[in-house]
């Protein structure tokens, strides 16, 4: 297995049993996102940074706060691996205020939304992207009612500043639903094809080509006897698309790394079943072979394929974030 890739493994594993240890209440699925963030930066979890960040929160918003619902834990892992805990905070809290402009209700999903932006430095322009994203939400639950929702928020903020014109987006969009769905036959949940979607629409590009390719590795998978999930999980393998590496050597890795989680509190049998274990190893291999190919400085003046690497990263955590407020909102109507 690449060595790198070994390594981030062994973080989140560690880092989701510390955090376990010192957030021992909350979700489980909350844990192992937390410690993919802090796997992501090459860090073991601060369990003490991340109580210090508690602490500020609490202060910053109220019980009932969606800052304090399903994300609260991410909130604490990116507060604590910022330089500055407070200015973190302060900063998603007045871009969550700029995007519930207009709005009656606190959203789990606007928190996940505000994050993209404030991590991507795009504070200053918090007032475009709002607009571009309600845009484009409004186009797409135009072209699929009963799919779009606020799930779709995150993506679309994704799409929103990605810098791409919206006419060209929702068509590439829209090829590569029809695409997938129709002429793949991919039997994936349409959500998720919807999610796929505009993955693929972040980048320019032969939609069929990137839909393709999918279904290359959606095929390996199941060939290698574990079947990528077709639900949430689905929209991970879009993140694969620019890995330099060859399918038959890529899926028996990833393959792999979910054997080598599955030994990990926390990632065996009883907590994470196989699907959700497989998308999260993908989503390591996604961050450990994209990374390095491009910077946030570099994003808008390099070629697209350091661009698609660099966007890589970023979707592979938005994916993991949006599981935890499923989970969380099927836990809830239980």
């Amino acid at each position: 297995m690449n060595s790198e890739l070994m390594r981030k493994l062994e973080l989140l594993a560690s880092n989701k049993k510390a955090i376990d240890k010192g957030f021992y209440f909350e979700m489980g699925m909350s844990q192992v996102v937390a410690g993919l963030l802090f796997a992501s930066a090459g860090k073991e979890a601060d369990i003490e940074r991340m109580k210090e960040a508690r602490n500020i929160l609490k202060k910053k918003a109220g019980v009932f706060s969606a800052f304090r619902d399903a994300t609260e834990l991410v909130i604490l892992a990116r507060m604590a691996t910022a330089p500055d805990m407070e200015k973190y905070i302060d900063d998603l809290i007045d871009v969550f205020n700029v995007l519930m402009k207009g709005k009656v209700f606190e959203d789990s999903y606007l928190v996940l939304t505000a994050m993209i932006i404030v991590d991507r430095d795009r504070k200053a322009d918090a007032e475009n992207i709002k607009d571009t994203t309600n845009e484009i939400m409004r186009r797409m639950s135009k072209l699929h009612p009963i799919l779009t929702s606020s799930e779709d928020l995150a993506l679309a903020a994704l799409l929103a500043m990605s810098g791409r014109d919206i006419d060209s987006v929702m068509n590439d969009m829209e090829e590569s639903f029809v695409y997938t769905k129709k002429t793949l036959k991919l039997r994936a949940d349409a959500n998720s094809i919807q999610a796929l979607s505009q993955i693929l629409a972040l980048t320019e590009g032969d939609m069929k080509a990137k839909c393709d390719k999918v279904a290359e590795l959606f095929a390996a998978f199941k060939e290698h006897g574990s079947k990528f999930g077709t639900y949430l999980e689905f929209p991970a393998l879009g993140t694969l698309l620019d890995v330099q590496v060859p399918t038959e050597v890529l899926v028996p890795e990833i393959i792999e790394a979910a054997d080598f989680l599955k030994k990990s509190k926390g990632f065996g049998g009883l907590s994470m079943d196989k699907k959700t274990r497989l998308m999260f190893a993908a989503l390591l291999a996604s961050e450990v072979y994209t990374s390095g190919m491009g910077t946030s400085e570099t994003i808008a003046t390099n070629s697209a394929i350091v661009t698609n690497s660099a966007i890589a990263m970023v979707v592979a955590e938005e994916i993991a974030l949006m599981v935890i407020v499923m989970c969380a909102s099927t836990a809830n109507s239980d």
